[in-house]
């Protein structure tokens, strides 16, 4: 039964999005909720550390399902069953309808599958098909906005799914192993010289981290969360951003105990945390707003990993707080983009919406104070523990302005008398009440639900939350103009890079003309000034010339190149 349900978790869903691809039958839509079924009962009914293999698939596939999978699936799996049902309603005039959901689905079978795998070429595979999968929920509609998203947005999946490649393969090749859990761990570990652990664990944190959306690494995230509909939104910022932090949790053991990886996560977390509220708060579009709050929340989930990584436990606190505030995260960022479909049609939907805001603010009695007293004890090992705690209720500070900016934004919008279909309601309503109980009932999180209800707990979770809210209404009350321009444009260090990129397309192109014209020979050029060697320069023009014109020789250079890398690698 275990192995049944394990299997029928990423395959109901892979299956059913083909059907609906193939089909493009709208009539087939309503059933789309029904494939996140199987993941539930897998929750419900697998046992702890059951391990499923497959021997004749690739090199062995391996599925587990351990504590962290456990959490990880209850709400992913939550949030992708509420979103499908909320896009039945949300969809149901878009002549797009199946296609949307074929994608919907083969992203969430993807989603599903990444988080049982047990092997690394399994997560990888899987990671590919939700990342690629979610190509077409961010180009759904079509629009120049959409589409400008779109090549974003693929050109960084490409280039993560590159590095991670790479990393996963040195690792393959240098340790052989295979196998990933909290029971087995990489045998990577024991790599020997460190630097080579060094440099394949960067390839891993960075081929991750633009998944996570760290810093510099975010550059999609405010892009397709506000092309995409409402309901992919959701599950975007929710549950497929937190692939990157399960693959750093899955692959990143050798780090442990590392004192310098874990301070520089730990920098790296704190500079997410307010670049995201800072840009986010410049934002005149709610999701783009939420983006960058959910690239905020993944520094702040940063600092567990930091203190995961420097405590050196498989499972301990550290752990249990990165579970817990990535669960309280995802219900509550769900909740909020599912909000923004009530957008102009009910006040009442926008006032709801306050319960997932302040939550994520970490306001004392929400999920977010448990989530971030949990993340507060964990982090006593990071130094100095007194400034990593200030600078998390800064943070929260921004975090707080951020709701602050989103309600406003979400109130200014012009009221409609059309109501939604009850699905919608349903399925939202169901969310907002699993954001403010569910840590709140699970067994895992009873230690950090009683340090939030502490009363030295109390003040610590209110202050950011009042400073926030201070900070917002003054910046209402006296400058009510400037907080309705655009101060910085969506996907920020975008519009530089493309500057840059433009400049030097054009700076190539120009030195093209002129080496193809005959008006200069560069090269020759160059050489002469650089080394005075004439005779040289005739050489490599003479072999550029036969180059251009024997695509065979240029064929057997890169084959040569190819049979070196594949020597280096194997032997």
């Amino acid at each position: 039964m275990n192995d049944v349900l394990l299997t029928l978790t990423w395959l109901t869903p892979l299956l059913y999005g083909l059907l609906l691809l193939w089909r493009q039958d709208d009539r087939l839509v309503v059933w789309a909720p029904v494939t996140a079924v199987p993941a539930l009962l897998t929750i419900i009914l697998t046992p702890l550390d059951t391990v499923l293999v497959y021997d004749w698939l690739l090199l062995g596939a391996h599925f587990i399902f351990d504590q962290t999978a456990q959490i990880f699936l209850l709400f992913t799996a939550v949030l992708w069953f509420l979103a499908a049902i909320f896009a039945i309603g949300y969809m149901a005039k878009d002549p797009r309808r199946p296609q949307f959901f074929g994608f919907f689905l083969l992203a969430m079978a993807g989603n599903f599958g990444l988080i049982i795998a047990g092997d690394m070429v399994g997560y990888y595979l899987w990671f590919a098909v939700m990342s690629f999968a979610s190509y077409g929920l961010v180009v759904h509609t079509g629009d120049q906005e959409a589409n400008e998203a779109g090549r974003i947005y693929i050109i960084l999946v490409i280039i993560g799914e590159v590095i991670l490649f790479a990393g996963l393969a040195l690792l393959y090749f240098t340790s052989g192993g295979v196998i990933v859990g909290d029971y087995s761990r990489l045998a990577f570990a024991a790599l020997d010289p460190e630097p080579l652990t060094n440099f394949i664990s960067l390839l891993l944190f960075i081929g991750f981290g633009i998944k996570a959306g760290v810093v510099v690494l975010h550059l999609w995230l405010p892009l397709a969360h506000p092309a995409a509909p409402v309901p992919a939104s959701a599950v975007l910022s929710g549950a497929m951003i937190k692939a990157g932090l399960l693959g750093w949790l899955r692959f990143l053991y050798p780090l442990q105990e590392s004192a310098q990886w874990a301070e520089w996560v730990l920098l790296l977390g704190l500079i997410t945390a307010f670049y995201g509220a800072i840009v986010g708060v410049s934002q005149t579009n709610p999701k783009a707003v939420l983006a960058y709050s959910s690239i905020s929340q993944m520094g702040f989930i940063m600092v567990g990993v930091a203190a995961w990584l420097a405590t050196g436990e498989a499972v301990g606190a550290a752990l249990v707080a990165v579970l817990l505030y990535a669960s309280h995260h995802a219900l509550a960022k769900g909740a909020l983009f599912l909000g923004v479909g009530f957008a102009g049609k009910s006040r009442g939907a926008i006032i709801a919406l306050l319960l997932p805001a302040l939550a994520l603010a970490g306001l004392p009695m929400t999920s977010g104070a448990v989530a971030k007293a949990a993340l507060k004890e964990s982090a006593y090992i990071l130094p100095p523990e007194w400034l990593v705690e200030t600078l998390l209720g800064f943070a929260a500070v921004g975090t707080t302005l951020l709701m602050a900016r989103f309600l406003w934004l979400m109130w200014q919008s012009e009221p409609s008398a059309k109501q939604p279909p009850r699905s919608m309601w349903g399925s939202w309503a169901v969310l907002l009440v699993l954001t403010a109980a569910l840590l709140f009932v699970l067994p895992l999180a009873r230690t950090a639900v009683a340090d939030s209800l502490g009363v030295d707990k109390f003040w610590p979770s209110l202050w950011p939350v009042l400073l926030g809210i201070g900070l917002a209404a003054a910046a209402i009350r006296f400058f009510p103009r400037t907080i309705s321009l655009p101060l910085i444009p969506p996907g920020d260090l975008i519009v530089p890079l493309e500057w840059l990129g433009r400049r030097l397309i054009g700076y190539l192109s120009h030195i093209e003309r002129l080496m193809a014209g005959g008006e200069a020979r560069l090269w020759a050029l160059i050489l002469w000034l650089v080394a005075g060697w004439r005779p040289l320069s005739g050489w490599l023009h003479q072999l550029e010339l036969r180059l251009r014109h024997d695509l065979y020789v240029v064929g057997g250079i890169l084959l040569l190149m190819a049979l070196a890398i594949m020597l280096t690698i194997f032997v």
